[in-house]
């Protein structure tokens, strides 16, 4: 049965259809012809039956398909007259036409098969059609995926979604994108059920059609940084309507599916069609965005992206790192490839402007992940690690050094997350010498619980602390320390606070979760005179899938840091508190409490008032817009919680900085978050051994100094070591259940020995306090 062309509709209803499709086409950059234009407004004033049959004349010669629905839905479809070209890397739109003589007002599915031999219906988060093909290829029969990504070349999206309005004809918008080159088969078909068409013969449901491909063009790039440079920097390339090029859905590593930049370093290129686009340059927070229209028209065309700081930690001293990303698992793919390789992980650290990047391999790829760990450093060339893959994907790319490589560093190392031990924190191992635990063969053979496994990476001289410490640590309070206990329910602090009356944890890991969450533990712990740090991270792709780096560590170091002994001094001083973390728009460039810096012990022979002095440089945009108002009126739960709008004093460019003693503010000021470092100077009396920290919340914080007045250690607060011995009771409470049976007894001992701890502190402790 052939789709009919021309069908009774009344006429008001009709051109107020067509007049809204003809506009998104126009505003999509394929208009109507002027000629076919004008007549359509005639058409539409006349109102008449028979300029709807006119209109549909005109109409047809755009029409990609057509399709008549029967009673139930379902529908017959047949080829349109518009010519069935697409752009490589580029979209075009048509018009689909459906005959709905049975007036249904039902959603509308569209299904694509770009891979010969199987059709699949699009499921949200699964398989959009092609969308996650590429990145995420199922099985389906077959081991070698190259085939099946060449195979996955074209992205179909109705461009109006709402369901059909009961009218007789309705026209909608189809966008399609090309990704191969050369003349290509897709199956299309537009229906009112969300199954998938299996097994429809040619005709129903929808049809087979040969498309031919116009060319794109590789745009060669020029990436320099303030200095002149050259670099790797994040591009995000969009279209007058916001669509990313290339699209996220196409993408083979190391183009993320799950993130809008793609990481390109000078020299390189991105394959663009002829078009206007806006292109976003970005190397990390400490570099401002440069964003700029350019025009391909295929005549020697460049994108010239010229980078320049707001700030320069390292010139004082400070070098970032993001001591928790991961390079499998989570929003990163598992197959075909178990993850990425250490070519397209430095790739990311360096367009983040990184000099550390701890990749931690975890459960998700742990057997495939692993074999990158050496125990040592690397800073590898960037190359494409899939050649075969990217050449199926038609984003192939020559890879090219920059002078800035070589001032990223690579190290692999263990989160034991995903094992037996991690329903009591998730733990992050850094500069291991051995990654296997004695007598393991595979994951489930690993203790239980925590100490053993921090004791066993403690011999080893590794730097060991519990990752994401604010999950499973919200109470109903947000003051800073508050005495609420939470309930340990998740995969944060928890053992920490047992772990570190034995001495052997080093950090807190966050800049994740709303501020209480993650530093109330870490202040009742300091406050019981540990000195265990706090570093941000990101736990990238897993918190964050945005990028790594979005929560930042900077360590303070005579020298960039370089080869195994430069990770390592960077690792130590991580551990020895000579850092500030945060968001990267806030820098603590200069901190001092009487001459001592973060990290420092601050001898005092008796009572007596000291000068504390910090430089600090924040950045926040001249005044509030859209996405800045967004970040900042939305609840401290929701992501990013650390970002220096939410410290925005009204609508003004200031911020707040506060000292803080013992986990009490103490002292204020307020600076100008334009970017130029400022100067804040206290003088503060000072009668017991107290920690000192500088803060901007939830921006950026400071290590304390430790001032120690007569050789006391400190003991700030009975409230504080009363609430680290009641959090022992309940965090055995929510976890020994967990335990294998034959490691009880030994982990009994372990929180007893921390209560008895705490119960000592407290009586050691002011009882005012």
């Amino acid at each position: 049965m052939s789709v009919r062309t021309a069908v009774v509709v009344p006429p008001q209803p009709y051109f107020a259809m067509t007049s809204r499709v003809t506009g998104a086409l126009a505003s999509l950059g394929s208009p109507v012809s002027h000629d076919a234009r004008a007549r359509l407004e005639e058409l539409a004033l006349a109102a008449t039956p028979d300029a709807v049959r006119e209109a549909e004349e005109l109409l047809s010669a755009l029409v990609l398909m057509s399709v008549e629905l029967d009673s139930q839905g379902y529908a017959r479809a047949e080829r349109g007259a518009a010519p069935a070209v697409v752009m490589e890397h580029g979209w075009r739109s048509v018009l689909v036409r459906i005959a709905n003589d049975h007036e249904l007002a039902v959603p509308l599915h569209l299904h694509i098969n770009p891979v010969p031999g199987f059709r699949q219906a699009p499921v949200p988060g699964e398989f959009s059609g092609p969308s996650s093909m590429t990145q995420r290829p199922f099985l389906a029969d077959r081991l070698d995926k190259t085939g099946m990504i060449a195979d996955a070349w074209m992205l179909a999206d109705l461009a109006d979604s709402a369901p059909l309005s009961g009218l007789g004809v309705e026209y909608r918008v189809l966008n399609l994108y090309g990704r191969a080159q050369g003349d290509r088969e897709a199956y299309l078909a537009l229906t009112t059920h969300a199954d998938s068409p299996i097994g429809a013969h040619s005709g129903q449901q929808g049809i087979d059609i040969s498309f031919h491909t116009e060319r794109s063009h590789a745009v060669p790039l020029e990436v320099r940084d303030e200095s002149g440079l050259t670099c790797v920097a994040s591009f995000v390339v969009r279209d007058d309507r916001g669509r990313v090029y290339p699209p996220q859905a196409m993408r083979v590593a190391p183009d993320m599916r799950f993130h809008p930049q793609v990481y390109r370093g000078h020299g390189e290129t991105l394959r663009l069609p002829a078009g206007e686009f806006e292109v976003t340059t970005q190397r990390g927070p400490e570099y401002l965005p440069h964003t700029q229209r350019v025009s391909i028209t295929g005549e020697s065309d460049v994108i010239t992206a010229k980078l320049s700081r707001w700030i320069d930690p390292e010139a004082h001293g400070w070098y970032s790192g993001d001591p928790h990303i991961h390079a499998a698992g989570c929003s990163h793919y598992e197959s075909p490839t178990e993850g990425v390789r250490p070519e397209t992980m430095i790739r990311q650290v360096r367009g983040e402007a990184l000099s550390i990047g701890a990749v931690l391999t975890w459960g998700p790829g742990y057997y495939h992940q692993r074999q990158f760990f050496t125990g040592h450093v690397t800073s590898p060339e960037a190359t494409l690690e899939h050649p075969s893959l990217q050449e199926a994907n038609n984003q192939t790319f020559i890879t090219e050094r920059t002078d800035r490589d070589g001032e990223s560093l690579l190290r692999y190392d263990v989160e034991i997350s995903g094992f037996p031990s991690s329903h009591l924190g998730h733990v992050m191992l850094l500069n291991l010498r051995d990654q296997d635990y004695p007598g393991t063969a595979v994951i489930e053979d690993w203790p239980s619980w925590t100490l053993p496994v921090l004791r066993w990476a403690k011999k080893q001289g590794a730097v060991v602390g519990f990752a994401h410490c604010g999950f499973g640590m919200a109470v109903d309070s947000d003051e800073l320390p508050n005495d609420d206990i939470p309930k340990f329910n998740s995969i944060g602090t928890n053992e920490a606070i047992v772990d570190v009356t034995h001495g052997v944890v080093d950090f807190l890991a966050g800049a994740e979760a709303m501020p209480a969450m993650e530093l109330n533990a870490w202040y009742h712990m300091l406050n019981c005179g540990y000195r265990l740090a706090m570093v941000g991270e990101t736990d990238y792709p897993c918190i964050f899938d945005e990028r790594p780096g979005v929560g930042r560590t900077y360590v303070r170091l005579d020298q960039r840091p370089v080869g195994d002994d430069g990770y390592g001094e960077w690792i130590r001083g991580l551990a020895d508190g000579r850092l500030y973390f945060g968001d990267g728009r806030t820098h603590v460039l200069d901190f001092r409490v009487e001459g001592a810096q973060s990290g420092d012990v601050l001898g005092l022979a008796e009572d007596a008032s000291v000068t504390v002095a910090g430089t600090i440089a924040c950045l926040l945009e001249p005044a509030p817009d859209a996405e800045t108002e967004r970040i900042r009126s939305s609840p401290g739960f929701a992501r990013p919680s650390w970002h220096i709008e939410r410290a925005r004093i009204g609508s003004t460019r200031s911020v707040v900085v506060e000292l803080v003693q013992n986990g009490l503010v103490i002292e204020r000021a307020t600076v100008i978050a334009d970017g130029t470092p400022q100067d804040v100077v206290w003088d503060v009396p000072v009668s017991e051994s107290s920690w000192f920290a500088l803060r901007v919340l939830p921006s950026g914080h400071t290590h304390p100094v430790f001032v120690e007045v007569g050789g006391r250690p400190v003991r700030a607060s009975r409230r504080s070591a009363q609430w680290c011995r009641r959090a022992v009771d309940v965090l055995w409470e929510e976890k020994s259940r967990f335990l294998r049976t034959e490691e009880v007894e030994d982990a009994r001992l372990a929180f007893d020995h921390a209560r008895l701890t705490y119960d000592a502190i407290a009586d050691e402790s002011d009882a005012t306090s």
